[in-house]
């Protein structure tokens, strides 16, 4: 795992240099072109929420794309076509003095499905409430440099994890990767109980569609936002899924700015229940763990439900919060530890719930993580703990190994040479850094002036970190379960945890035919290639969960 913000798109992005104003918020006024009254130039009011404007000079005409929507509008003309349909507008479409089409602001507002008004000073206002439309606004400020007003419409977390230099150097970065993108082809709203998440999707450079979700919180204030690395679902639900045996609730895992939106499976019937907190592994993880077409913990979530058992998953504080979550003293105290001890004292707290019987189960970085989240449960609140492809090995000797893996499968595949350099020049930065990381004469107290990986204080709070050599002190029972075709945590890993551990009676271990990392039956070697297929936990691993759970009571 690197410790690197991957910022992949960001636009909306046209080159109108105007500034938008919020309803109920500061205002600023914009360029003239928008008309006091009813009517509106459709290009400055178009380009405001995203949306791409042509002229077609032959036809007098105006086509305006946004998302699903092809509007075209002939000058002189109050009929126009709305996806190839006939529309109506309220009034013909006429040319202004400056020569630039005009049209009824109302018939923008319905066709685009926008809020849009104009001020008194013939400034365009975005409707505070119409979040689709800030958040393209938005977007577009930032590419087009207007910062100061970008700053000014966030929450005040997200304005001190965000500076105005910060968003100059995220301009620059996303420009450089991929320049002004314009074609607008999806903007959706989701609500959780922290945000409301505004995707805005693109047609990318090479024709794929890149995405950016912009956060506001529940005031409506710009609190965050997150590059989702892939867009793939081919996710299908297991055939274990019994929809009509759970039931669901979101829920909100602990206060403040980096509160975490979650999802509460509680079985039907009379509890309470015994229950289970889901703890990511590494990177920028939702609460299903999403991956391609696997959903490791809403699989186990959905099959704990037949065995009468519930389970809290939430989304991770790096995905949620992804540029609050940045600072020099960042740990997985803070991105994992903090928030897993804030799940478990959420349902110690719920008479739904037995209390005697709260686990926590961590995957990956966040089974590692495991004899830690124990450690801190000052309360001795979890009854037991799963372990399931956690590392016994330095994470930095884990990721090492990693990078010599795939510059070797890229040699054996006959990848291009730009493709091993790539390849290559990771691997050379990861040894500058591990060469740092093993440097005793630095510490987590004392870190080197530049760190290659980044995030130098994240790294050196677990140099050289095994899980196993806490949980020995420990007697909280433990199941460590491992596949046996894992490209990321190789199986002998599960032997580190049994050498160190002999001397502790309650602890279980499986280590399961087949399955990957994501804990998915796949019959070839795994590459992580695999994991964009679709697939489920099997039944076995859920079964084993549950009567872990019964025998260790």
């Amino acid at each position: 795992m690197k410790k690197m913000i991957s910022v992949l798109t960001i636009a909306g992005l046209l080159s109108s240099g105007a500034q938008a104003v919020f309803a109920e918020g500061a205002s600023t006024s914009s360029p003239g072109g928008a008309t006091a009254g009813n009517g509106i130039e459709l290009r400055q009011a178009a380009e405001w929420v995203g949306a791409s404007v042509k002229w077609d000079a032959a036809k007098r005409a105006a086509v305006v794309k946004y998302g699903t929507i092809e509007w075209v509008i002939q000058a002189g003309q109050s009929q126009s076509l709305l996806n190839g349909q006939s529309y109506a507008l309220q009034s013909a479409a006429m040319t202004n003095a400056a020569h630039h089409l005009q049209v009824s602001i109302d018939d923008v507002n319905k066709v685009l499905q926008v809020q849009l008004s104009v001020g008194e000073q013939g400034e365009i206002v975005i409707d505070q409430a119409d979040l689709k439309s800030r958040a393209t606004h938005l977007l577009k400020q930032i590419i087009t440099g207007q910062f100061d007003d970008v700053h000014a419409s966030m929450s005040e977390g997200l304005q001190a994890a965000l500076p105005v230099p910060a968003l100059q150097m995220l301009q620059q970065q996303l420009l450089a990767m991929y320049g002004k993108l314009v074609n607008v082809q999806q903007v959706t709203l989701t609500t959780n109980a922290v945000h409301q998440n505004v995707r805005v999707t693109y047609e990318g450079p090479q024709g794929a569609p890149v995405a950016v979700d912009v956060r506001f919180d529940l005031k409506g204030k710009l609190d965050d936002f997150f590059f989702p690395p892939s867009l793939v679902n081919n996710y299908q639900a297991p055939s274990y899924d019994h929809p009509d045996r759970y039931k669901v609730e979101e829920v909100k895992i602990g206060e403040g700015n980096t509160a975490l939106p979650g999802t509460l499976t509680i079985p039907q019937g009379n509890g309470p229940f015994p229950v289970v907190v889901l703890v990511h592994g590494s990177g920028m993880n939702d609460r299903d763990e999403s991956i391609g077409g696997s959903k490791f913990f809403r699989d186990v979530a959905v099959g704990l439900a037949n065995e009468g058992v519930a389970v809290l998953r939430y989304d991770k504080r790096t995905y949620e919060h992804l540029f609050k979550s940045q600072s020099p003293s960042f740990t997985v105290k803070e991105e994992t530890n903090d928030d897993a001890i804030a799940a478990v004292q959420l349902l110690s707290q719920d008479k739904r719930f037995d209390p005697k019987q709260i686990y926590v189960l961590g995957h990956s970085q966040g089974a590692m993580l495991v004899p830690r989240i124990i450690a801190q449960d000052t309360k001795q609140q979890i009854a037991g703990a799963m372990v399931f492809a956690g590392p016994s090995k330095p994470l930095e000797d884990i990721l090492l190994w990693q990078y010599q893996q795939a510059l070797e499968r890229a040699k054996k595949g006959g990848a291009p040479k730009e493709v091993l350099a790539q390849v290559e020049a990771q691997l050379h930065v990861w040894e500058q850094s591990m060469a740092l990381l093993k440097d005793p004469k630095y510490s987590v107290t004392n870190l080197p002036k530049a760190f290659p990986a980044g995030q130098a204080a994240w790294w050196f709070d677990l140099r050289n970190y095994r899980g196993q050599e806490v949980a020995k002190s420990q007697n909280v029972p433990l199941f460590i379960a491992q596949g046996d075709n894992d490209i990321q945590v190789e199986p002998s890993n599960l032997d580190g945890w049994k050498s160190s551990l002999t001397s502790r009676t309650n602890v279980t271990y499986k280590l399961y035919p087949k399955l990957n990392h994501v804990f998915v039956s796949y019959d070839k070697p795994s590459t992580g290639q695999e994991y964009l297929l679709p697939g489920n936990t099997p039944q076995e691993v859920i079964t084993d969960i549950a009567k872990w759970m019964k025998g260790s009571k």
